[in-house]
C-alpha cells in the first residue's frame, strides 16, 4: 500500500446535505475524501484512554517500522517471477492493527424508498493495488464485519460490466452469464473474487454538498484467507468496520485513474501537527479543482516525482542532501538514488507516522543534532524506548533553540522548522528526535506524516511533480 496514501486508510467525507446532491457522470468541480485518523475521537476504532502516552509514542515507531517493511516487500515484489506474471497479485501488510492510521467511509449505491439514498461502508485503502471491492450480499465466503454485506440487488444503480466492453474483461475474466469477473490475489494468500460492476459513489464536493460519480468496483462473493487480517476485532471487544478495499494504486482501474478529467490527475492534503496526547486529527484528501496550493503571496516549492526503474507504486523523490540548522551534511552525490539492487531511494509516504532513515545516514544527522544541543548545554541521554537520540531538558527551554531540519530535494528545499515535527516530548523533561533509525536500506529515506505536518502538499500525476508550501493545518484542513 503505497500513497497516500499514501499508504493509509482513507475516508470519504460523511455527507448529510443530500438536497445539494448533483447527479453527474463526473463532479463539475473538485471533491474531497475525509481522512479519519484511527486515534481521533471520530474514528470507529478509537480506543479512548486505553493507551498511555508512552504506549502511543511507542506505537508511532512500531507503525513506521511495519510500514517500512511493507514498502520493502512492495519493492521486492518485482523479483518474484510468479507474481510479476500476474498483474492482479499484490502484497498487503500482515499486521492490520499496528499498521493502519486512517479509516474510510464511502457512500455507495442508490436505494430509493428505503429511507436512505446510499449506504456507507468503511474500506481499507491500498495504494499497491488498483482494485476497489467490498463484500456483497450472497457471498459464499466472507470475513466477519459488523454491518450487513452490501445489498447490491437492491441498488438501482448497480450494473455488472458486460464481457468484452472493457479491456480488462477478456478470456477467463468472463463468466457463463456474460458478466466480467475479477479476482485479486494478495501475496500473503488473501483472495477476493466476484463480479466487476459499475456503481454510484457519493463524494463530498468543494461546494459543501455532495457529488455522484460512477466507478467500477468489485462485488466480492468469495473472500479467502482474510481471517488473520480483517474481521478479528470482535474477538477483542472492538468493532469490525472494514468491508473491503479501496485501490489507489497506479493501475488503470484504480480509484484515482477512474476519476479521469474529474480528478485532473492531482490531489493534496494538509496534516495537523501531533497533539500533546498523541491523538490523531482528521483532514481531507482533495482532488481535482479542490486540490489547490498556496496563494499569490506565498512561494510554492516544486520537485520532480521520480519514476522508479522497476515496478513500484511508491512516490520517489530526488533527495540530494540534509541540513540540521545551518549545518549541511554534504552527503556524496547519489547517496539517496535508487541503486541497481533496488536499494536506496527517498519516498514520501503518509502511511508512515514518523520518518524513517537508513542507519548510516541517520547517524550523521544525529551527530549534528547532538552537537547542536551540546552547544546549548543540553544533556544527551541516549536511547529512550524505540527512540535512539534523546535529551534531558532542565528548566525552561526556549522553542527557538530547537534546530530545523532541511531536506534538500531537487530544485526545492523542504524546511521542517516546527520543533513538534522533528522532536517528541517523552515526558516533562525528556525529548527525542522523532525519526526511526532503520537497519535496512530499502528505501534509504521515508518522509513520514509527522514531518509533513503544517505543510500543504500537492501531488500532480500529470506532470510528475510534488509541490509544497508552509500552511497552518487544522483538523479538517
Amino acid at each position: 500500500m503505497g500513497v497516500i496514501f499514501f499508504i493509509f486508510l482513507l475516508s470519504i467525507t460523511h455527507v448529510s446535505l443530500l438536497s445539494n446532491s448533483v447527479n453527474a457522470v463526473y463532479p463539475k468541480k473538485g471533491f474531497s475524501l475525509k481522512l479519519i485518523h484511527r486515534d481521533s475521537k471520530e474514528s470507529p476504532l478509537y480506543q479512548g484512554n486505553q493507551l498511555t502516552r508512552e504506549e502511543r509514542l511507542q506505537r508511532l515507531v512500531e507503525q513506521s517500522k511495519a510500514q517500512a517493511r511493507y514498502i520493502e516487500s512492495q519493492i521486492l515484489l518485482h523479483d518474484n517471477a510468479t507474481l510479476s506474471m500476474n498483474p492482479d497479485a499484490v502484497r498487503l501488510p500482515v499486521i492490520y492493527e499496528s499498521l493502519k492510521i486512517y479509516v474510510a467511509m464511502v457512500g455507495l449505491g442508490t436505494f430509493d424508498g428505503s429511507g436512505e439514498q446510499f449506504k456507507n461502508y468503511y474500506l481499507m485503502v491500498d495504494t499497491g493495488s488498483d482494485k476497489t471491492w467490498l463484500q456483497c450480499e450472497g457471498a459464499t465466503k466472507a470475513f466477519y464485519q459488523d454491518e450487513p454485506l452490501y445489498p447490491w440487488s437492491s441498488s438501482s444503480t448497480y450494473r455488472p460490466v458486460p464481457c468484452d466492453t472493457h479491456p480488462y474483461c477478456k478470456g477467463d475474466r468472463c463468466n457463463s452469464d456474460g458478466q466480467c469477473i475479477y479476482k485479486v490475489r494478495y501475496d500473503s494468500g488473501y483472495v477476493s473474487s466476484g463480479i466487476l460492476a459499475v456503481e454510484k459513489f457519493t463524494l463530498g464536493s468543494d461546494s459543501g454538498g455532495v457529488e455522484n460519480i460512477d466507478l467500477q468496483m468489485g462485488c466480492g462473493f468469495k473472500q479467502d484467507n482474510f481471517g488473520q487480517y480483517i474481521g478479528r476485532n470482535h474477538l477483542y471487544g472492538k468493532r469490525d468496520v472494514i468491508a473491503g478495499i479501496l485501490g489507489l494504486g497506479p493501475g488503470e482501474m484504480s480509484f484515482l485513474n477512474q476519476l479521469g478529467a474529474a480528478g485532473e490527475g492531482k490531489f493534496s492534503y494538509c496534516f495537523e501537527a501531533l497533539k500533546n496526547h498523541i491523538e490523531g486529527s482528521d483532514t481531507y484528501l482533495r482532488f481535482g479543482a479542490d486540490a489547490t496550493i498556496g496563494s499569490a503571496y506565498e512561494e510554492v516549492y516544486t520537485t520532480p516525482i521520480v519514476v522508479s526503474p522497476f515496478r513500484a507504486h511508491e512516490y520517489y523523490l530526488n533527495l540530494e542532501d540534509i541540513s540540521v540548522g545551518d549545518k549541511r551534511i554534504n552527503f556524496p552525490r547519489g547517496t539517496f538514488e535508487i541503486k541497481s539492487r533496488k536499494e536506496g531511494g527517498a519516498i514520501i509516504d503518509s502511511g508512515s507516522p514518523v520518518s524513517t532513515m537508513y542507519k548510516d545516514h541517520f547517524d550523521l544527522v544525529a551527530d549534528l543534532v547532538k552537537a547542536h544541543f551540546k552547544k546549548l548545554g543540553v544533556e544527551y541521554i541516549g536511547t529512550r524506548g524505540y527512540y535512539d537520540v534523546c535529551f534531558r531538558l532542565r528548566g525552561r527551554f526556549d522553542i527557538t533553540n530547537y534546530p530545523s531540519i532541511t531536506l534538500h530535494f531537487q530544485q526545492a528545499d523542504y524546511v521542517i522548522s516546527d520543533y513538534k515535527a522533528n522532536f517528541l516530548m517523552m515526558d516533562i523533561e525528556t525529548i527525542c528526535l522523532g525519526y526511526y533509525r532503520d537497519n535496512r536500506n530499502m528505501p534509504s529515506f521515508i518522509l513520514g506524516a509527522m514531518q509533513q505536518a503544517n505543510k500543504r502538499i500537492l501531488y500532480n500525476i500529470m506532470d510528475q511533480s510534488l509541490s509544497f508550501v508552509t500552511e497552518y493545518c487544522r483538523s479538517g484542513s
